[in-house]
């Protein structure tokens, strides 16, 4: 900025003008450029909209090696054809958003981070949002068409990248997926038993609709998270989603890891879907100082809520890990658990146990106050962090709204948890 001012002081009047007008029309250039983009994405977003392969794939520059990019735009348009969708739109986000590979000949290239906002019907009353990156060059008559999708890593994967969706509709829930139509139609019954047992609990002050998405592979499990699978080993779901009340209109995505998923009984995934439904009906209640242990405990407790199972049956890694501590079972269960617990990076079962000590948290509530005591629990963590307390300690907020709705602090309660865990479980 200072290298700047002083080159145009030396330059005087006649310099600030020049170099005003080479920035006007830099500027100009930038704002064409912008608005050609901005056409092409309108076009290809009508042509998805209409299920219009041949003008989805007219976006694309009519150069021979561009052969695959065009291939892939009428793959993308018979993959989405059974999915209703309410919304289809992309938006630009940023121009020269990363530096592009040299290019022998063809015109001038702008490299775009694009925005997809989509919709399905019924199910969404706001967008969800997909980041992709995008190369767009000018052609001879000035317009804007698509280079390539494939010139910066990064970028969101959606279901439909990997192949034809299949779709199943229930009463309460989509479920879309790149399995057999009989395993779709399978967890779609799950989830619309799961709804209405959610809403007995947490009441139906939510969208009380599901969307499920059900890869074929263990790698695509970890392309639609964009993460390792290898880190979501023995979850058999994942929901996924913003934290809080912003995003009320948006339903969350609940995906099924096939290796874990397939190798449940029927129980275990009506528990599994009745927890992730937990986490899609809370959602909104759900922020970033909410104790783990809070949230996966109480989708643990109203998955499991009316199946008859014991604590021993519910918590069995857990129950062993207390018969081998024997008269240390006290010091094994010195604390609540930590988030870092639920992380999924521990030795042996540690992970299992995290989440069978959150059960039994909340199961002490339920027992000691009432389930109506639980959900308000659940309510003041986020109340209180949301309003004055934002900016303070996770333990603080957890405190304040354990003297709030059971009339003990975390201490107290602690200990209230290790008592009815070791009598549950102890040989």
């Amino acid at each position: 900025m200072l290298r700047y001012a002083a080159g145009l002081a030396v330059l005087g009047g006649g310099g600030t003008t020049a170099w005003r007008a080479w920035a006007d029309a830099g500027d100009d250039r930038r704002e064409q450029r912008l608005a050609g983009v901005v056409r092409t994405l309108d076009r290809r977003s009508a042509a998805v909209r209409a299920r219009d392969a041949a003008a989805l794939a007219a976006t694309v520059v009519p150069d021979p090696g561009a052969a695959g990019l065009r291939r892939r735009q009428y793959q993308l348009v018979a993959n989405l054809a059974r999915v209703p969708l309410a919304q289809w739109t992309w938006r630009v986000v940023s121009v020269d958003a990363y530096p592009l590979p040299a290019a022998i000949g063809g015109g001038e290239r702008v490299a775009v981070r694009a925005e997809l906002g989509y919709r399905f019907t019924g199910f969404d009353a706001q967008p969800v949002t997909a980041t992709q990156y995008l190369t767009f060059e000018r052609q001879a008559d000035g317009e804007w068409l698509l280079a390539s999708d494939g010139d910066h890593p990064g970028g969101d994967v959606q279901l439909w990248d990997l192949g034809p969706v299949g779709v199943v509709l229930g009463r309460y829930s989509i479920v879309l997926g790149l399995r057999e139509q009989a395993v779709l139609a399978a967890i779609g019954a799950q989830a619309d038993q799961a709804v209405p047992a959610v809403s007995a609990v947490w009441g139906s002050g939510w969208g009380q609709r599901t969307v499920l998405l059900a890869p074929r592979s263990t790698a695509q499990f970890g392309a639609l998270l964009g993460a390792d699978p290898a880190g979501f080993t023995g979850l058999a779901a994942v929901t996924t989603g913003e934290l809080g009340a912003a995003d009320r209109g948006r339903t969350e995505r609940i995906t099924i890891n096939p290796a874990a998923w397939d190798g449940l009984n029927a129980l275990g995934r009506q528990v599994v879907t009745t927890h992730e439904t937990t986490h899609v009906a809370t959602r909104t209640q759900t922020e970033r100082w909410t104790p783990r242990w809070l949230s996966e405990g109480v989708a643990d407790w109203t998955g499991f809520l009316g199946t008859g199972r014991t604590p021993r049956e519910i918590t069995p890694e857990l129950a062993a890990a207390v018969a081998r501590a024997g008269a240390a079972g006290p010091d094994l269960l010195a604390a609540l658990p930590a988030d870092a617990a639920f992380a999924g990076t521990g030795a042996g079962t540690s992970l299992q146990q995290a989440y069978q000590e959150a059960w039994f948290a909340c199961r002490t509530v339920v027992q000691r106050y009432g389930q109506q005591k639980l959900v308000a629990l659940y309510a003041a963590v986020a109340a209180d962090g949301g309003g004055q307390g934002a900016q303070q300690s996770q333990d603080a907020v957890l405190d304040r709204a354990l003297r709030g709705t059971l009339g003990l602090g975390t201490a107290a309660f602690t200990a209230l948890w290790r008592a009815d865990l070791l009598a549950a479980l102890r040989p």
